[in-house]
């Protein structure tokens, strides 16, 4: 075998354009890798000379999905260079809103970005719906596992395939060896992918309730726009002003709280009796894979959804830290505010490791 420069653009099932090269060795294996993103969105143009305040509205447009992540960052980087103080009710809702999206992205992406590389829709075809449905029970307590439940899904699946017309599944390499699930594994991840979609429909709403819509939920600068109301419904005037949300159009009323509630329960129901199991499930057929393009070890989090505001990490549900070459035992400080951790240089960035620990930072390329 000869060495050759292998080249893949785009890399699919990503937020964002990303370009893969990699030069193999005779021996087939890859001895060198580069990946570049060179789509230029222009966002830091379209900012330039606008109000502060109004930065998040045009930054989280960056991505539709993880949308929120974006402008709440935005909105963070204005108050702390105000030295503003966030109130409580509006840290409370922040954090809600956050909580919904990262939920959100865990399933979206096992689901709807990379269960493909691992699920054989079509070999879901192939699956005795009975086997399907203890297979389902075997694992975990969900109330859709029944075999006709499973039955209509591969009813469902059936019409696509002989339509010709896969929609979703289509440019599949269904039938490949390498997909190691049985046929009942596969039905049953294909009718979880499926209610997937349904799910975070209804995970969308938290966000429209607390701001306004979504994607691209309002947000702003010291607070939220989220106004609170002690009426259970109407305006005092026996008017009803509501949007998507179930709340009214000017405030957020006990109706808006217990949509709220209904939410964040079948959010938590959905992840622990369905997204939980299905990952150890498919995750056990493909053991061999734990190591395959593993990185370096190193991981790092700022960490999130503060009590007492950003200035205070001791606040913190997640809190901050790095660990370096996996040792779990010692886990560095990180600070948002520290010069020296993180450092960008604006020519032909990219990210590089410092010795020991100082942080990690940008710096340009050599030559």
């Amino acid at each position: 075998m000869t060495a050759e420069r292998v080249v893949v653009d785009p890399i699919t099932r990503i937020e964002g354009h990303l370009r893969i090269e990699a030069e193999t060795g005779d021996d087939g294996s890859i001895t060198r890798a580069y990946s570049s993103g060179t789509m230029v969105r222009g966002i830091e143009i379209i900012l330039r000379g606008r109000d502060p305040r109004d930065a998040w509205a045009f930054a989280q447009r960056i991505c539709g999905v993880c949308t929120l992540v974006h402008g709440i960052a935005s909105v963070r980087a204005v108050e702390d260079a105000l030295d503003y103080t966030i109130p409580p009710n509006a840290q409370l809702i922040r954090n809600l809103m956050i909580a919904a999206q990262y939920v959100h992205d865990h399933v979206m992406h096992f689901y709807h970005l990379h269960a493909l590389d691992w699920v054989d829709v079509v070999s879901a075809l192939k699956a005795d719906p009975k086997a399907t449905s203890a297979l389902a029970q075997s694992i975990s307590n969900y109330a859709k596992s029944s075999p006709g439940y499973f039955s209509d899904v591969q009813k469902r699946v059936k019409n696509f395939v002989e339509s010709g017309q896969l929609g979703i599944f289509a440019n599949g390499y269904w039938g490949h060896p390498a997909y190691k699930l049985p046929p009942e594994a596969n039905l049953m991840a294909v009718a979880h992918y499926l209610e997937a979609l349904e799910w975070q429909r209804d995970v969308a709403r938290l966000h429209a309730i607390f701001g306004g819509k979504n994607p691209h939920p309002n947000f702003l600068v010291g607070g939220t726009p989220a106004a609170i109301s002690i009426s259970a419904g109407g305006d005092g005037a026996g008017r009803q002003r509501r949007f998507r949300g179930g709340a009214e159009g000017t405030a957020l009323n006990t109706v808006g709280l217990q949509k709220v509630k209904t939410i964040i329960e079948r959010m938590r129901d959905f992840v622990d009796q369905v997204y939980v199991p299905d990952t150890l499930a498919i995750a056990g057929f493909y053991k061999d894979w734990a190591f395959q393009g593993e990185g370096i070890g190193n991981f790092m989090t700022y960490g999130d959804f503060p009590e007492q505001g950003m200035d205070d990490p001791s606040s913190y549900l997640i809190p901050s830290g790095v660990i370096l070459d996996r040792d779990l035992s010692r886990v560095y400080e990180v600070d948002l505010n520290a010069e020296d951790q993180i450092q960008e240089f604006v020519r032909l960035p990219f990210l590089v490791q410092v010795p020991g620990w100082q942080g990690c930072r940008t710096a340009p390329l050599p030559g």
